[in-house]
């Protein structure tokens, strides 16, 4: 139904993807971008996935009045499309494995702000060199990195993803297959 994105027009998207489950805390996520949305309407925020949180994260976007910068899109085999269209993906996470959604995300030109969660994303994005780190559920911290992000210079955000698409050729799976095979031969 979204797929064409016509609800988007003359809006950049801020993108998020997962399970909507506590371990994603897209709560967290909708909270910050009600702040952010206070004082940039230039953006929009679209979460991907199904879970048991669907019912809270919808009164929430209700409850702060964000009904037409807020959209849950449910799950969608195929997000490549609303990747292109996207300026940046948001990982909000509590913990996290390596998150093989961010290096999608940075192999199809996206720029990436992610949480300081444990295991893979601050590695991933080289401590903050490569994208934007926030500090994992603090209040006003991830508002602040959206509008980091928003007056970042284009020169400085294309750096970034570059170096953050050539980051995820290290996060391959043909990479992990070596790794496994070196291990297994040991």
């Amino acid at each position: 139904i979204y797929t064409n994105l016509d609800f988007a027009k003359n809006k950049k998207i801020f993108l998020a993807a997962g399970r909507l489950t506590k371990q994603k805390n897209f709560s967290y996520l909708i909270n910050e971008f009600a702040n952010f949305n206070k004082i940039n309407k230039d953006f929009i925020l679209i979460i991907l996935g199904e879970g048991e949180e669907k019912e809270l994260l919808n009164k929430i976007i209700k409850q702060k009045k964000i009904e037409e910068s807020v959209f849950l899109l449910g799950y969608k085999n195929d997000i490549y499309n609303i990747m292109k269209r996207s300026s940046a993906f948001i990982l909000s996470s509590l913990w996290e494995e390596m998150g093989f959604v961010i290096i999608e995300a940075a192999m199809n030109n996206l720029y990436v702000i992610s949480s300081d969660c444990p295991n893979g994303p601050k590695e991933f994005l080289n401590n903050g060199e490569n994208g934007i780190l926030f500090s994992n559920n603090i209040h006003n911290s991830l508002c602040k990195s959206l509008v980091k992000f928003s007056q970042a210079k284009p020169e400085k955000i294309f750096k970034d993803k570059l170096k953050l698409k050539k980051n995820s050729r290290k996060f391959n799976k043909f990479k992990h297959f070596l790794k496994l095979i070196d291990i297994i031969e040991y």
